[in-house]
């Protein structure tokens, strides 16, 4: 066990010895390999397969319950607060996983790749990094969560203004994103969304029945 997680352990049985045991509940949903340490339950589909994670599975103690984010197996408002941290650019149908989140919690946290990112982990070639990425994911000016589908022609899309096209020659001659990325802000890196009771999405470019919602 590396000592980040027995860091994390060890908060949580300090916090639980200092306050008694909490009754708040708060789910974790793809937590992989890096779960949080407030969480109390643990969902994931794979636990087993650490190919599309930065390192091997972990418990740490949790409960944990073998599930998809788009079908969880929860009654409605279960949980006090759900962190659902880089596993909506995964899925299949990204609003059925945004109704499941706001349907077992009351309010959470999401994280994704930023689309600059998420782009230079896939160009100018898909087998950079995060090929099985299937959505860019943003949060626009009024706080909706974008969900745009990757394609081969929105991976190579740069616009000509002059920040793109730096930006592009930069993916062009960097061979470990990761070094970049070491360098950059969280906010740069990633898109973050925090929600109470419910928040908007929108997919684009998808298969028909997707679109809006959180009405």
């Amino acid at each position: 066990m590396r000592l980040s997680d027995l860091t994390s352990v060890a908060k949580h049985l300090w916090r639980t010895w200092r306050e008694g045991p909490s009754t708040r509940r708060v789910l974790d949903v793809g937590s992989g390999h890096r779960p949080h340490e407030d969480a109390t339950h643990l969902v994931d589909l794979l636990p087993e397969d650490d190919s599309e994670r930065g390192g091997a599975f972990k418990r740490l103690g949790r409960s944990l319950v073998i599930a998809t984010v788009e079908a969880l197996p929860f009654k409605d408002g279960t949980f006090d607060y759900v962190y659902a941290c880089h596993v909506l650019e995964h899925v299949d149908k990204p609003e059925r996983a945004c109704r499941e989140l706001m349907r077992v919690a009351r309010a959470g946290y999401v994280e994704t790749p930023s689309p600059f990112f998420e782009q230079g982990y896939n160009y100018p070639k898909p087998d950079r990094g995060w090929s099985f990425h299937k959505w860019f994911v943003w949060a626009d000016r009024h706080n909706t969560l974008v969900f745009e589908l990757k394609t081969p022609q929105s991976i190579d899309h740069f616009c000509d203004c002059r920040h793109a096209q730096f930006v592009k020659g930069v993916y062009e001659r960097v061979g470990d994103l990761n070094q970049v990325g070491r360098a950059l802000p969280h906010e740069c890196k990633n898109t973050v969304l925090h929600w109470k009771d419910r928040f908007v999405y929108e997919v684009r470019n998808a298969p028909a029945g997707a679109g809006k919602g959180a009405r």
